[in-house]
């Protein structure tokens, strides 16, 4: 099997992925997961904006929603979710830190594979996994993830894009 991602520790991240990570852990607590007491918080980098998220349950489980895809329609409410580069997440169980990593489920993925080729930076997109101590941190990119992923560029030709495009005017 090949290995994903890098561990590194975290020491060794940058300031802009030490900040992701805080604000993922910060915005843990505000999960509602009162089923399954796995509380997860994402945060996302926007055009210099840290978007916080986390998840959602429902009774009805479908209609739930994780804490990635939580942050990154949250960056697209606030005008920037094709400025999306990085993503990190934590986790932890109802009573006790996790002690691995927590990645994000196929839905995610696929997602963060949309937005990343949203932002231009494609395969790239950051992805940053960590304990809820951060004692265990691995980084890796989408394109690692979900390899020979399904996403707008196979929708849309890049001769097409501008075609049919409506311009909405902002509400101010």
């Amino acid at each position: 099997m090949k290995k994903i991602g890098r561990k590194v520790p975290f020491e060794e991240l940058s300031e802009q992925e030490r900040k992701l990570l805080r604000a993922a852990k910060k915005t843990m607590e505000n999960a509602h997961c009162p089923y399954s007491g796995f509380h997860v918080g994402a945060a996302v980098s926007a055009n210099g904006k840290v978007v916080p998220g986390a998840n959602v349950e429902n009774a009805a489980y479908p209609e739930s929603c994780c804490a990635e895809r939580t942050a990154l329609f949250g960056a697209n409410t606030l005008g920037c979710g094709d400025c999306c580069t990085a993503i990190a997440v934590v986790a932890r169980s109802r009573d006790s830190p996790t002690t691995e990593i927590t990645a994000p489920c196929g839905s995610c993925r696929q997602v963060i594979h949309e937005f990343a080729q949203r932002s231009g930076v494609d395969e790239e997109f950051k992805v940053i996994m960590a304990t809820t101590n951060f004692d265990k941190i691995v980084i890796t990119k989408i394109g690692d993830l979900l390899p020979l992923a399904f996403g707008p560029k196979n929708l849309i030709p890049e001769e097409r894009k501008n075609e049919n495009r409506i311009e909405i005017p902002s509400i101010s």
